[in-house]
């Protein structure tokens, strides 16, 4: 199970956290499009929206044409996530479940699967990546972005007149835990990139593409360090055959 005090920790951010992040153009702009692009056609498909958070993603995809189920830890979060499909008119069945534990899922019940924004913020996922495994049908999909863990959570040096020069990196490899102040305190788990891959390879996944994304917009003095250095990596991975039976 997940600890219950980030989850607490989650609960109380659930209001700032809705405000700040559905228009923000960091998700808008950035992280939306390649998780869009990695999923594919959604239209006439089981998906499920894992850590839906205020439920933004999951309203998109049912507006998109998916059947969606959309499942977070955070009750405060869910009572978002349905206030929101009503309002959107969109018919999404939400459920509060544990990424770290055991989810209420059928097996082979989706052609794919979103985590938007999430591993990096739960304590483990090897649960949540053999649920997300076992739900998956054999040609479904996993996509899921995170904070890039070789840059994110390092400050920006900047010049006297305070333009973002570069990043300096240091422990990187060292997984630790962090806590975070955007919208209330919640916790930040650092993990190097190839943890994620190795965990990916346990849980039975393939990875089929990683993006890390640039603004779908001309470049701009204002946004000109994100061009350069990535604040976020976007994967997808496939179930390998052997691990669902003969391939699809």
């Amino acid at each position: 199970m997940c600890a219950m005090d980030d989850i607490d920790l989650w609960n109380a951010a659930a209001a700032p956290y809705d405000a700040a992040v559905g228009d923000n153009w960091r998700q808008q702009h950035v992280i939306s499009p390649a998780v869009f692009g990695l999923l594919g056609q959604v239209a006439d498909q089981d998906i499920l929206d894992a850590a839906c958070g205020p439920g933004w993603l999951s309203v998109e995809l049912a507006q998109r044409g998916a059947r969606v189920v959309g499942i977070d830890g955070s009750e405060q979060m869910l009572l978002r996530a349905r206030e929101r499909a009503a309002t959107a008119s969109q018919d999404v069945r939400f459920a509060e479940a544990d990424l770290c534990s055991s989810l209420p899922l059928q097996d082979r019940s989706f052609d794919g699967v979103v985590a938007n924004m999430v591993l990096m913020d739960i304590p483990a996922i090897d649960s949540a990546l053999a649920e997300f495994h076992r739900a998956l049908r054999p040609s479904g999909r996993l996509v899921f972005s995170i904070t890039h863990p070789s840059f994110f959570m390092w400050f920006w040096t900047r010049d006297e007149s305070g333009k973002k020069l570069w990043k300096p990196v240091d422990d990187y490899l060292t997984i630790r835990s962090d806590m975070n102040n955007f919208w209330g305190p919640t916790r930040h788990y650092h993990r190097p990139l190839s943890w994620y891959f190795s965990e990916l390879g346990s849980a039975g996944f393939v990875v089929d593409a990683l993006l890390e994304p640039t603004p779908d917009f001309d470049r701009g003095p204002d946004t000109d360090h994100v061009w350069r250095i990535p604040d976020f990596a976007v994967i997808r991975a496939l179930p390998r055959p052997t691990d669902h039976g003969s391939p699809a």
